[in-house]
């Protein structure tokens, strides 16, 4: 499947800014999101003021592209689930 063309999609589907029908109703932020968000920051004041914009940018950066990660791989193995119960020929 295309990486360009999901990455795309991965793009349309979860900026819950853009407020772009129908996903931007759709995008839902897991519990496990806020708790993890919520450690991370606490641990992160430990830090000096100087440090905790770029700890806080690189982790940022990683949680964004561990999602997009995860979108991409779901949508793959979603598509070829659908393809494998329709009975037709899955091409990994």
């Amino acid at each position: 499947m295309n990486y360009e063309f999901l990455n795309r999609l991965y793009c349309a589907c979860t900026d819950d800014t853009a407020g772009v029908p129908p996903f931007a109703e759709m995008y839902e932020h897991i519990s496990e999101v806020e708790t993890a968000d919520a450690a991370f920051s606490e641990r992160l004041r430990e830090y000096p003021m100087s440090e905790q914009d770029d700890l806080n940018h690189l982790e940022i950066t990683a949680c964004l592209a561990y999602e997009k990660q995860g979108f991409i791989n779901g949508f793959r193995l979603g598509m070829m689930l659908a393809r494998e119960l329709s009975g037709e020929e899955v091409i990994v």
